[in-house]
């Protein structure tokens, strides 16, 4: 039987209150509004930059307006470096293709080196540096410091540089040893008017009007002693010498122009 005033016994109790825990927490559960908030807003910006992106790459992505071509101009025309561009100019500023662009560049026969980068928003800036010719080489090319040669097209402008001839894979050779026999050569007073290397390695040089024959071996040791000789006895006479012969021991045979 029951009996109606019994007390509840304490497990009875601390069955009740867990109970309105478990009830309470259900109801402090609520629905995720803010994230649902954020994940919204993300899908609406994706959705608005996808949208505007054809515009927002045109925008950005602007034709080129200018080139700015930047070098000494000795040799270079401003002109035939934008021609030589103009087919990559058709592209936009990020399409452009800039180490095509330099390889074109470096084709042109006066150029040493060349650099180019974008400015934005429609700029390329183009930095050459130019071929500095020492002497002509064969007929109808130069060579420059670095022994490297080129053909300019017209000569008509170099008729006075030394000239310097042999096989074309000695150019750099050629080259140095034109530079060592001027040093040597230049406290006489008289230049290096040409030099050539055979295909037997024999040198040969033109000194002002004379001719110089060094033969294949030990020409320096020969050029001191046409250095000697021009001392000696060639310093008064010179303009009456034709040519000197070194390719000896220990001597040289001269050749005037008149008996």
């Amino acid at each position: 039987m029951f009996k109606k005033n019994q007390k509840p016994t304490e497990e009875s109790g601390r069955r009740s209150r867990g109970a309105s825990r478990e009830k309470g927490g259900a109801k402090a559960r609520s629905f995720p509004w803010k994230s649902l908030l954020s994940l919204s807003l993300v899908v609406i910006l994706a959705g608005g930059l996808l949208y505007s992106w054809p515009v927002l790459m045109k925008w950005v992505n602007q034709p080129i307006a200018r080139v700015e071509v930047r070098s000494t101009f000795n040799y270079l025309e401003r002109g035939e470096v934008e021609k030589q561009l103009a087919p990559w100019l058709v592209n936009r500023f990020f399409y452009l293709d800039l180490e095509e662009m330099r390889e074109a560049v470096l084709s042109m026969p006066w150029v040493r080196e060349a650099s180019l980068r974008r400015e934005w928003p429609d700029t390329l800036v183009v930095r050459l540096e130019e071929r500095k010719p020492i002497a002509r080489w064969q007929e109808d090319g130069l060579i420059d410091v670095d022994g490297e040669v080129f053909l300019p097209g017209s000569m008509e402008a170099f008729n006075k540089l030394p000239k310097l001839a042999g096989p074309e894979d000695r150019s750099q050779d050629v080259m140095q040893q034109y530079l060592a026999f001027s040093q040597v050569i230049r406290p006489l007073g008289v230049a290096v008017r040409e030099l050539k290397l055979s295909s037997t390695d024999s040198w040969w040089l033109k000194v002002d009007h004379v001719g110089v024959n060094l033969g294949r071996d030990r020409r320096m040791e020969r050029l001191q002693r046409f250095i000697r000789l021009y001392h000696s006895r060639l310093d008064e006479s010179w303009p009456d010498v034709r040519r000197v012969d070194l390719r000896y021991l220990n001597g040289a045979s001269v050749a005037w122009k008149q008996p």
